[in-house]
């Protein structure tokens, strides 16, 4: 989904966990036409860049083919199963008609339906389409497993094999490879202490070293925090979204799990692996990543849910249950990675900066459970990035670090006369104080601006002026032009 269904996919059919992948476009442009004013009115890849384009954006916008949508273009609801060949003929004409329209390569989302039931022969014979123009191949790899059915009896794979699966496709199409925000391809229980965390992270990189030495083009980007990116979810009660969608209210919630039956329900469905967000077997130290950052008893403070159950002899989804039975308005904030990791990641020399989310603006946000509020990558991923890891740790030089953020992925995307500081390249150029660079945003109250951004020019053309943005829409979608 996007984030523009996150409001209102339920109206199309109510759901308790996860929502259906799939509903009639007769029925969607229905309620986008009731609620927004528009409809999906394109059928093609080219036809949507040619919206996009129609409509004007103020920063260059630089497609990708998603290869989810191409399989539920093909396969619709019948998509949990390997594809057929002919099929995969289908689909490959998509490919072939976005790489026409101006795409830049192909990208896989391979924790997600529908493209987690896809084998590796299914995303070769894609990525072989995307040869013929030659484009790249970006993947969220395999990493976490299917998150929408992460029952006991399906485990999630082993991390790194992920990354190997990137590498064969790289090594069998000869199309560059970008692994996307990457993380440790490897899982150490119990918790290890830093130095097996950055053996973990440095054994993952290897992996893609050796592939760059047998010829293999790929290369990574990294998100420069350790809460993630996409959205903010701050709310602890958030975590048991489908109970409260279920008991109709928060309140109504907070009083159901006071009654032992009912919080043994609760307690049997995470048990079993019902709900991604909090799932022991996915991850069994799921305890330790949530740490309080608001409520009402301040010795939780700071504290992570698993010490917290240390600290009351209690089980992990007890102290949760009445954490949020005491404050219901508890705040938590995510730990994903330790910083070491991020550090590991971001030293590497062909290492990249991505910041996996949305543009959304300061007002957004979804009323209705989890919450989502905007992630605060959204406003000021780069800020943070350069205030603490070239500033305060100074892992990086203030060189290095725009560099990575900038030269490295337009020449990845092969984005021509951009990228650099350059006579005869577009002026898309960023005017910061070094001095007061600064995220503005937290977890818990992201939508903020960033502070020290006094012009962004874009095409020559200002779009932020003393930190505010001027309404200009001078952005370009940068199709790709060069067939091999």
């Amino acid at each position: 989904m996007s984030f523009w269904e996150l409001d209102w996919w339920h109206e199309l059919k109510p759901f308790k966990y996860y929502p259906p992948l799939m509903h009639p476009l007769e029925k969607v442009n229905e309620k986008l036409k009731e609620k927004f004013g528009f409809t999906i009115d394109w059928r093609t890849f080219g036809d949507y860049l040619n919206k996009v384009e129609k409509n004007g954006m103020s920063i260059n916008l630089v497609p990708l083919v998603g290869h989810n949508a191409i399989r539920a273009a093909v396969m619709g609801e019948d998509f949990k199963r390997k594809a057929k060949p002919e099929e995969i003929e289908k689909m490959k004409e998509h490919v072939r008609e976005a790489m026409e329209a101006g795409a830049h390569g192909l990208s896989s989302g391979l924790d997600y339906a529908p493209g987690f039931y896809a084998d590796t022969q299914e995303l070769i014979e894609l990525v072989k389409v995307v040869k013929e123009y030659n484009g790249i191949y970006a993947t969220h790899w395999r990493r976490t497993g299917i998150r929408t059915e992460a029952r006991r009896e399906v485990r999630p794979p082993e991390k790194i094999k992920g990354i190997i699966e990137a590498v064969e496709i790289g090594k069998k199409t000869g199309v560059p490879v970008q692994v996307s925000h990457i993380l440790t391809g490897y899982v150490i229980y119990p918790p290890p202490p830093k130095e097996l965390l950055e053996a973990a992270a440095k054994a993952t990189l290897k992996v893609i070293e050796d592939a760059r030495k047998d010829g293999v083009d790929i290369a990574f980007d990294l998100i420069p925090n350790t809460t993630g990116g996409v959205f903010s979810v701050p709310r602890l009660i958030a975590l048991l979204t489908p109970w409260i969608r279920e008991s109709g209210s928060e309140e109504k919630l907070v009083e159901n799990l006071k009654a032992e039956d009912y919080r043994r329900e609760v307690k049997e469905a995470i048990y079993a692996g019902k709900w991604y967000s909090v799932n022991p077997n996915i991850n069994p130290y799921w305890m330790n990543g949530i740490v309080i950052r608001k409520c009402k008893n301040k010795d939780y403070v700071g504290k992570t849910i698993g010490e917290i159950s240390k600290l009351k002899n209690a089980d992990p989804v007890d102290t949760l249950i009445d954490l949020i039975i005491e404050d219901p308005e508890t705040l938590i904030e995510p730990k994903l990675v330790e910083e070491c990791e991020v550090i590991t990641y971001m030293k590497h020399p062909i290492a990249m900066i991505g910041i996996d989310t949305f543009a959304l603006d300061f007002k957004w946000e979804a009323k209705v459970p989890p919450y989502y509020l905007p992630h605060p990558n959204t406003y000021g991923a780069y800020p943070r990035y350069i205030r603490r890891f070239v500033k305060e740790l100074k892992i990086l030089t203030l060189e290095e670090a725009i560099k990575k953020a900038t030269y490295m992925p337009a020449q990845r995307m092969r984005l021509k006369n951009r990228g650099a500081l350059k006579v005869g390249y577009w002026a898309d150029i960023v005017v910061f104080d070094y001095d007061n660079i600064n995220e503005g945003g937290d977890y818990l109250n992201p939508r903020k601006p960033p502070k020290g951004i006094k012009y962004v020019i874009v095409n020559g053309e200002k779009v932020v002026k003393e930190g505010k943005h001027t309404g200009a829409m001078p952005g370009k979608l940068l199709r790709k032009q060069t067939k091999a």
